[in-house]
């Protein structure tokens, strides 16, 4: 079973992590939907967090938020995992590629993570420039996407949002064009901080264990 999980921020919000591991069964895996923020706050805590994360004994893959160090992540060395490519952290954890699509259980997964901060985060030092994809991450995700005759089992990125013009290289662009393009059985986004379904076909996870069983 896959279950979801989002924006653990560096130790947080780690309840529905320590929930997740009350639940979990043999062959199950952990996804998460961005702001893990692994090495990314100079901190003692942040550093404790990171090795202990990375030291989980279970399988998980994530993708990254706008929180999150893109140069640590993107340091790990890169292999083929679900049918598209990762960069392996450790036996258990792998880091899912921006406008891949990953087939898991039978299933497939579109990935998109990143967006936009708010200029507090600048203020603070805590941003990457990488935090927003650029324009060959947008057009590798459509192109992926048209490959797959525009279909897909499940859309999963970091945020959602809709821009006025679909075809525009930018995340509210891809949103809008999935949306208008792409067939998909159901949309899980994060960031939000809330556990709720918005209509019939987004939900947004935060701190309580998911399990995806449609």
């Amino acid at each position: 079973m896959i279950w979801f999980l989002s924006d653990l921020h560096g130790g947080e919000h780690v309840d529905g992590l320590h929930t997740y591991r009350t639940l979990r069964k043999e062959g199950d895996l952990l996804l998460l939907l961005g702001d893990l923020e692994l090495a990314f706050r100079p901190t003692e805590e942040n550093q404790r967090f990171t090795e202990e994360f990375l030291a989980l004994p279970y399988p998980i893959a994530f993708f990254d938020g706008n929180h999150d160090n893109y140069p640590f992540l993107h340091a790990y060395p890169t292999e083929t995992w679900g049918s598209g490519t990762v960069h392996r952290l450790s036996d258990q954890i792998v880091y899912l590629r921006r406008g891949e699509i990953y087939e898991i259980d039978g299933k497939t997964f579109f990935i998109m993570g990143g967006c936009k901060s708010s200029a507090k985060w600048k203020e603070m030092g805590l941003w990457y420039p990488d935090e927003e994809p650029n324009e060959a991450e947008i057009e590798f995700a459509r192109e992926n996407l048209i490959k797959r005759g525009c279909r897909v089992d499940y859309v999963l990125t970091h945020r959602h949002e809709l821009g006025d013009d679909p075809e525009a290289r930018t995340l509210a662009g891809l949103c809008a064009w999935i949306e208008e393009n792409v067939a998909y059985t159901h949309w899980y986004v994060g960031h939000y901080h809330k556990n709720e379904r918005r209509g019939e076909k987004l939900t947004c996870v935060f701190d309580i264990p998911f399990a995806l069983t449609e």
